[in-house]
């Protein structure tokens, strides 16, 4: 039998994994009870998928000051 090939793993960056967690959190939230306003929310997504995009294209290995205090503001915003 013949071996088959191993592709290598994807490195994953956990900077994207929780920025993914805080956008799906938000998404949670505006589907949930409908107290999230909607300009609110998307605001905050967007705001947050363009740090994953910019992570992305730049291969950044950490999150800039300002950026992680703003994070961290959703995260409790969005509790």
């Amino acid at each position: 039998m013949k071996p088959t090939e191993e592709k290598p793993a994807k490195i994953k960056n956990p900077i994207i994994e929780k920025l993914l967690k805080l956008k799906y959190r938000i998404n949670d939230a505006f589907r949930g009870d409908g107290s999230y306003n909607y300009h609110d929310t998307k605001t905050d997504k967007d705001y947050v998928m363009t740090l994953i995009n910019d992570i992305r294209k730049h291969e950044f290995k950490t999150l800039a000051p300002e950026d992680g205090h703003c994070c961290n503001g959703l995260w409790k915003k969005y509790e």
